[in-house]
């Protein structure tokens, strides 16, 4: 088996030391996000291994299954008396705003760079690592380890200690890539295993993850009657808040980009098999969903009034959805 690339890629969540920007909203059991700011943003590829890690220990290894890029926006805030964008936040302190000069100021100025977004996608591939591996370890084992790096190359042959136990933690999330689809009939023959752990309160976390942020959420069910706007399925405990345009920082948690969605067409929609035409609010599949039970809602209008959603995140979408298309 040929060597597969991999990267040692810092994401900080919270823990981010700088407020110079708003960073990127990383959900590490799923996506990995960037932008064209970061040094090595070309070089990521699908197929490639991600060591996943902050600034102590590595969190998860996933593959990169899929690539998922759109133009946006970059906030950064800046120092107002030196422009400078190198700004710490200090939670006990007032003005809470420092930057590298030494000024301390309450609010920062926020300017904004067009930029590309890159998604690296898992698609069921990530593995959390079981015991605390330091970081340290594993940067030992960059080709050329810059500090300054958020992603940047490694060589599993060079891991030494703990660290060795990642390269079978690759091999095991590199297995699992093969045959990984979106539909049942597709799935792993793979015998059960009985597992005696309850995973139930794990589940319900994860389920209260995906629905987004509680106002967000709240904010939609209200909007949309409790509703899921494709389905008509009334059923709360199944709708989820799902994003036109994809969460890049609060701001997208305005309600005009928000779709109240059953479970699955969630999925759908935010894998693109799933698009929304934002002139007639007709909806439409992609070929891979045809015969897959979905089929009677090709054709079908939203269920809501135009003006409940943002035309131009709308757009956006659709013209992402189209580009699919084979």
């Amino acid at each position: 088996m040929e060597p597969q690339r991999a990267w040692l890629a810092l994401s900080l969540g919270a823990e981010r030391e700088y407020a110079g920007n708003v960073g990127y909203d990383d959900d590490l059991d799923k996506v990995y996000r960037y932008d064209s700011f970061v040094p090595n943003h070309k070089q990521m590829a699908e197929g490639d291994l991600l060591i996943l890690c902050d600034h102590d220990a590595v969190l998860r290894v996933a593959q990169v299954t899929r690539l998922v890029t759109r133009e946006g926006s970059k906030e950064f805030r800046r120092c107002p008396e030196c422009n400078i964008a190198t700004i710490k936040v200090r939670s006990n302190t007032r003005p809470p705003y420092r930057c590298k000069a030494g000024h301390a100021f309450d609010t920062p100025i926020l300017t904004y760079r067009p930029c590309t977004q890159y998604e690296a996608h898992f698609d069921g591939t990530c593995r959390k690592v079981p015991e605390r591996i330091p970081v340290e370890q594993v940067r030992q084992a960059c080709l050329k380890y810059n500090g300054q790096l958020a992603i940047q190359r490694l060589d599993l042959t060079r891991l030494r200690g703990d660290s060795r136990r990642l390269v079978n933690l690759a091999e095991s999330v590199r297995d699992s890539h093969q045959g990984i689809v979106l539909f049942a009939h597709d799935a792993s023959e793979d015998p059960y295993v009985l597992d005696e752990q309850d995973k139930r309160e794990l589940i319900a976390r994860q389920i209260r993850a995906r629905r987004g942020q509680a106002a967000f959420r709240q904010a939609l069910r209200k909007r949309f009657g409790d509703t899921c706007v494709v389905t008509g399925c009334r059923l709360p405990d199944l709708l989820e808040a799902a994003h036109i345009s994809p969460y890049r920082g609060v701001k997208d948690h305005h309600r005009a980009n928000g779709l109240l969605l059953r479970a699955d067409i969630h999925t759908l929609f935010d894998l693109d098999l799933l698009g929304i035409d934002p002139d007639t609010l007709q909806l439409s599949l992609h070929p891979k969903v045809q015969g897959m039970g979905y089929d009677h809602l090709a054709g079908n209008l939203l269920g809501c009034k135009p003006g409940l959603v943002s035309r131009e995140a709308l757009k956006s979408r659709w013209d992402r959805f189209r580009s699919k298309l084979p």
